[in-house]
């Protein structure tokens, strides 16, 4: 988890209070006013000695002496200890006058939890918040309340410090993985189409300059030595690594009801189109580069950098950071501008595909001689709070689509489908690609 540096990572002091008196003072007295006239009306002394402590406590109440000073609220996030969510911990500190504090906490999801404390409790408060969507995200919003003594008088809410962090999308494990139509690289795991140490056997020839002694076939020149000094030697290929370029569409987050694929912010607490590609595209590169390959990172949207192909444990991490900040534009209509990718390279496209600047950057590349896999992250479509014209929209768009993967389909592109616990996993589909590798 990744917490950027910001004011609300130190002890942040709000305003000065506004005071003003508890309500139940309010009520009190406003009860113990009709007590009092109503048995000097009645001529009952009984009420009036009833009501004299409401009264008494009111006017000792009415002016309270609490001061200006400000609450000191200090917000920190760690990595929840379980591993699931984030963990926080506030820490208010209350000016010397007053007895309590109301902490009310808007965590993700627009989930609101209030308690009320005394002083040194709330010196120390811990928590963890759920997180059900990947990439940056506001965790925790404080609102305070103060209450003066005797619970005499009380402050108006007030906003204090919120805390955001950028959330890392889960990876799902991947042993068998598609490769380009030829790799390139001047050492790795797969056979390349030249010559050299470390691949499968190639040929047997005559030993050149160069070879290495080693290889000499013994056997193979007892048989086939024609003049004396003639030796023969056993030829491999030459291992390589792959080169993959992941590109990733976030132009739009979408979640699977379709009644808000309008543009608006979604409330889904399932995950998103973004937090699927988000979630493949760490998959993928966590997997290519623990086999030895260079992966390297396009960001369609244009809201995160590029990172240039690489291998390494740091480079994957750099990797990591960069497609978990990875957020969508607000604008998917807008055109976006075509990723430069490496000759030779294995080209990943993730996107919905709800419109056509994405499969047809994929056709391009394609036909260009990359192999290009496109990787579906739209949810599955949720209709059940769809109106019946939302509901002709969205097949209408499902048929655009759908003739849109098939042109795709048709032009070479490999397609595969990635969800979360609803039909084939992407490990099974990637396993079926990586049986039509060309090595070259």
């Amino acid at each position: 988890m990744s917490v950027p540096d910001g004011p609300s990572a130190r002890p942040v002091a709000g305003s000065a209070p506004v005071w003003v008196r508890n309500p139940a003072l309010v009520f009190g007295l406003a009860a113990g006013v009709l007590l009092a006239g109503l048995g000097l009306v009645t001529g009952r002394p009984e009420l009036v000695l009833v009501a004299l402590p409401a009264l008494v406590t009111a006017a000792f109440g009415a002016r309270p002496r609490l001061g200006a000073a400000p609450a000191r609220t200090t917000i920190t996030l760690a990595p929840a200890d379980s591993g699931r969510g984030v963990g926080y911990r506030a820490e208010v500190v209350l000016p010397p006058t007053v007895e309590a504090v109301a902490v009310e906490l808007r965590v993700a999801g627009d989930r609101r939890h209030v308690v009320v404390v005394e002083p040194r409790r709330a010196a120390r408060l811990t928590g963890t918040v759920p997180v059900t969507h990947s990439g940056p995200q506001e965790i925790v919003r404080t609102h305070l309340s103060l209450l003066g003594p005797g619970g005499t008088a009380v402050s108006v809410p007030a906003e204090g410090p919120a805390r955001s962090a950028v959330v890392p999308p889960p990876h799902l494990r991947m042993q068998h993985l598609p490769m380009p139509s030829r790799v390139t690289g001047i050492t790795g795991a797969h056979d390349s189409a030249r010559p050299g140490d470390g691949g499968e056997f190639r040929d047997v020839a005559l030993f050149a300059p160069g070879d290495r002694l080693r290889r000499i076939d013994w056997r193979r020149t007892a048989r086939r030595a024609e003049r004396p000094g003639d030796l023969y030697v056993r030829r491999t290929f030459a291992t390589a690594d792959a080169l993959v370029v992941l590109v990733l569409d976030g132009r739009d987050d979408l979640g699977a009801d379709v009644t808000e694929w309008s543009g608006a912010r979604h409330g889904s607490h399932e995950a998103t189109s973004l937090d699927l590609a988000r979630e493949a595209a760490v998959s993928l590169a966590t997997a290519y580069i623990g086999a030895g390959d260079r992966v390297g990172f396009r960001d369609v949207a244009g809201t995160a950098r590029s990172v240039e192909p690489g291998g390494g444990t740091r480079h994957l991490e750099r990797l990591r950071s960069t497609i978990a900040a990875v957020t969508p534009t607000g604008d998917a209509t807008a055109t976006a501008r075509m990723p430069l990718v490496p000759a030779a390279s294995l080209v990943v496209v993730l996107s919905t595909f709800l419109d056509d600047q994405a499969s047809t950057m994929a056709m391009a590349w394609a036909a260009t001689g990359h192999r290009v896999v496109a990787v579906d992250v739209l949810p599955t479509p949720d209709h059940r709070r769809a109106s019946r014209h939302e509901r002709a929209a969205a097949r209408l768009l499902a048929l655009e689509r759908a003739d849109r993967l098939t042109e795709m389909t048709a032009s070479g592109v490999e397609l595969i489908r990635w969800r979360t616990g609803d039909g084939e996993s992407p490990a099974v589909q990637l396993r079926l690609l990586s049986r039509a590798r060309r090595a070259g």
